[in-house]
């Protein structure tokens, strides 16, 4: 009963990170486009079907893929930030600055959560909080990641327009479903674990 459970779920992983990627880099946005923007968008739309299967590794108690994962969302946001000033410095410094574009805005602010995110996994057994309140913590950060990541790239022209931004919505849905459906399933293992008999030595 796993193993094809299993597999479904490869494929739909398998899914959700060719499509979108499939539909960027065959975009007429790209056509002629430099090396920097295509490294960009690259990188952008991994980062966007990575946090659609983020709450999904959480919630099977793949924790540590979870964590790993984490970690190449942000190499790949910051990979998608550094070829954006490759490609036009003074457009990204613009894009950073108070009078940016709301779109902007929100890609930074998404930036600031997943540093966030990441930090609190990392720091999770040194930090003086209790195992709810980090749940929560978590949580919440990752839905401001999603939500205004996922928001980000369908207000952004490009790669993505037209049937790409139905997809990004669809990303987005399933990574926003998928947090509070990770969080209850990791409260009730938590409540299951503290209810159980300790074992006399």
């Amino acid at each position: 009963m796993a193993e094809p459970r299993t597999a479904a779920l490869t494929v739909a992983a398998a899914v959700v990170v060719a499509l979108p990627l499939g539909l960027a880099l065959t975009d007429r946005h790209l056509a002629g486009a430099s090396a920097a923007l295509v490294l960009s968008t690259t990188a952008g739309t991994l980062a966007a079907s990575a946090l659609a299967l983020q709450p999904l590794l959480a919630r099977r108690r793949r924790i540590g893929r979870h964590q790993m994962l984490g970690a190449a969302v942000l190499c790949l946001v910051l990979v998608h930030v550094g070829a954006l000033f490759a490609e036009s410095p003074g457009d990204a410094w613009f894009a950073l600055s108070p009078d940016g574009p709301t779109r902007a805005r929100m890609a930074l602010i998404a930036t600031i959560a997943l540093l966030g995110v990441v930090a609190l996994g990392a720091l999770r057994a040194r930090l003086p909080i209790s195992p709810g309140t980090w749940r929560l913590l978590h949580a919440y950060l990752a839905v401001v990641v999603i939500a205004l990541g996922i928001g980000h790239a369908v207000l952004t022209d490009g790669a993505l327009d037209d049937v790409g931004t139905t997809v990004l919505l669809v990303l987005g849905a399933i990574g926003l479903l998928g947090v509070p459906a990770a969080h209850a399933a990791r409260a009730r293992r938590a409540r299951s674990n503290a209810g159980r008999p300790r074992r006399e030595p």
